[in-house]
């Protein structure tokens, strides 16, 4: 990935450093220079700051309106895309995708947790919007300036309104922005958390190499869940070169009605995380 050039240039010499360190420490990618420098990719001064804002707030006017088009260089071993869905609704799925992440992050991996409900809530109130809207249109700006770290080495988007981005894409935008993201050498795994109510179900399924199918004890549900994973099997088959693998899970923990925070020491937690162990040795 290229790197991107800052330039801080403020009366305020004390606030010019601070955010120099500032932005140092959360965006690695940007090399910042305090002082007027000619290979500058934006220039911060008096003028754009106004007043005092967040610095994530500050790096998404300045990487939407720097114009500069990020290169990232392919990785030959690119990351995993590991879905969770199932039949309907009321599953646990984004509790199950929630502990997976966790999960994989705890063993020191970069993950990147990404929802496609239609709404999701808010993870920074202060976030900017513009920067996310960018990364989500398939222009290739680094996808972890767009992100808040919930948990040690687990990001997920960050944004400050509940309607999803995410959810607003459609399959060729998915494959565009998965690219992306796969390309870009930031992350050891991408975790989806996908509803079967999001238009493009199959198509973005076939672009994980495993998808895991949360099925219901309730004989109903249990039903609608197993279809959906016949379905993706069906479609496994049809893949010319590597086919996914698709997983059926059915935790004993009653999924349905969970709340607050995900325990990954609780009894979901260790299904979840024995489930993330048998992937991995197969």
């Amino acid at each position: 990935m290229n790197s991107f050039q800052l330039s801080i240039v403020l009366s305020d010499e004390a606030l010019a450093a601070a955010l120099a360190r500032a932005v140092a420490k959360e965006y690695p990618y940007v090399q910042v220079t305090v002082g007027e420098t000619d290979s500058a990719d934006f220039t911060i001064r008096d003028e754009f700051l106004g007043t005092p804002a967040p610095v994530r707030e500050i790096m998404d006017r300045v990487l939407a309106l720097s114009g500069k088009d990020f290169a990232f260089v392919p990785k030959e071993d690119s990351c995993p895309f590991t879905a969770f869905t199932a039949g309907g609704g009321g599953r646990g799925v984004t509790a199950c995708a929630g502990l997976y992440a966790s999960f994989q992050a705890s063993r020191k991996k970069r993950v990147l947790l990404l929802s496609l409900d239609p709404y999701a809530p808010p993870t920074d109130p202060q976030a900017g919007m513009a920067l996310l809207k960018k990364v989500t249109t398939g222009t290739k700006a680094p996808m972890k300036a767009a992100c808040v770290e919930i948990e040690e080495g687990l990001f997920v988007p960050a944004q400050s309104g509940c309607r999803n981005l995410l959810h607003q894409l459609d399959a060729g935008d998915a494959a565009a922005f998965f690219r992306g993201i796969e390309d870009s050498g930031e992350w050891d795994e991408v975790v989806l958390d996908v509803p079967r109510a999001y238009w493009y179900w199959e198509e973005l399924m076939d672009m994980c190499e495993t998808r895991i199918v949360v099925v219901s004890a309730d004989p109903l549900c249990g039903q609608m869940d197993e279809a959906a994973f016949l379905q993706l099997q069906k479609s496994a088959e049809r893949a010319m070169d590597c086919p996914p693998r698709t997983v059926r899970f059915a935790p004993a923990q009653d999924t349905s009605a969970r709340v607050g925070q995900l325990d990954l020491y609780g009894q979901l937690g260790c299904e979840v995380s024995a489930l993330a162990q048998q992937l991995a040795a197969r």
